[in-house]
């Protein structure tokens, strides 16, 4: 799926300099909980969250994730997005909770991540 599908399906907008509709994203992924994130493959992936700190930029590079989509509207900070931009990972939010923003990018047909040791 391209970042322009994501945007529509969860009715999101780019808030980092680093805008690539044209990117693709092979899954997704959601939590706020930084360590859960770890346990899967989100290579390429989305990475849907509300929490806006540079910790889940730091986790997105580690994980080698495409693109993060803040839920509930909420901006990160000028030094997450700054991060962000450093490592080229391309930052968007929507005013869609993190239960609505799945439903619909799943139901737009991206699929999930799997675990790490391969099992879902």
């Amino acid at each position: 799926m391209r970042l322009s599908d994501v945007l529509t399906l969860a009715r999101a907008r780019f808030v980092s300099a680093n805008e690539s509709p044209n990117l693709e994203v092979r899954a997704g992924f959601a939590a706020d909980l930084m360590s859960d994130a770890l346990r899967y493959d989100l290579s390429d992936a989305l990475l849907v969250s509300g929490l806006a700190t540079p910790q889940v930029v730091r986790t997105a590079e580690m994980a080698d994730v495409a693109a993060i989509l803040m839920v509930r509207d909420k901006i990160p900070p000028p030094e997450a997005l700054d991060l962000a931009e450093e490592i080229g990972i391309p930052f968007l939010t929507t005013e869609l909770t993190m239960f609505e923003t799945c439903g619909r990018l799943f139901a737009g047909g991206l699929p999930p991540c799997e675990r790490c040791n391969g099992h879902k």
